[in-house]
């Protein structure tokens, strides 16, 4: 099994987004947030043989990192052919070293997915640019569906926090904020006068309630 270190290490070098789309917040998961994000679920049992989902998957680097650390299987959902095309790039890059990696990316909406599974490990559009407002809660509402445990970051604030937790409870969940990243958002084009911005996320636990 990877160390955590070793997980971010390989992460890193995965093949990023080449032409992000802004009305789809393409933002690329930093590789130390991703492990942690995955080692936290690990140490809580929810990855190891468990089936998992990534929705949002991008270019996959959830959906690698739970496979590689034991997933029974790996769903990654993403409805950007682009994205999904390094996805499965990336999934190559990773078989070259390592044995059985059990994961299936779709091309696919995620209000379009059903499948039951364990765990949901999601980056969901934060709902910053214009046209995105509470782009996440799409997210969330179907996680919710399909999963008694969730794993996902948000953009941080007490007007959001307050809101996931109102959410989470109206579908039988309880929310449980784990931490607050800073997150970097690179530019994505021209009219973005500097190289990146950082912004607070939130990384929560939602677990259903029995």
């Amino acid at each position: 099994m990877l160390k955590k270190k070793d997980l971010e290490i390989f992460l890193s070098q995965l093949r990023d987004f080449r032409n992000p789309k802004e009305e789809l917040e393409q933002w690329s998961t930093p590789p130390e947030i991703a492990s942690t994000i995955l080692f936290t679920a690990y140490s809580n049992g929810d990855i190891y043989d468990k089936v998992v989902a990534d929705l949002g998957s991008g270019t996959g680097i959830l959906s690698i990192g739970a496979a590689l650390l034991g997933a029974k299987k790996v769903i990654g959902i993403e409805k950007d052919p682009e994205a999904h095309k390094i996805a499965l790039e990336n999934l190559e890059i990773t078989k070259q070293f390592f044995d059985h990696v059990e994961v299936v990316f779709l091309c696919i909406d995620v209000k379009d997915f059903s499948e039951r599974v364990d765990t949901v490990i999601m980056n969901p559009p934060f709902g910053l640019e214009r046209g995105t407002r509470h782009a996440d809660l799409i997210f969330l509402k179907k996680a919710f569906e399909i999963a008694d445990k969730v794993y996902s970051l948000h953009h941080s604030s007490e007007k959001s926090r307050r809101f996931l937790h109102k959410t989470a409870k109206e579908y039988g969940f309880r929310a449980y904020l784990l931490d607050t990243f800073s997150f970097p958002l690179k530019a994505k084009s021209e009219k973005h006068r500097k190289n990146q911005v950082i912004i607070y996320t939130d990384f929560f636990l939602y677990e259903k309630i029995s």
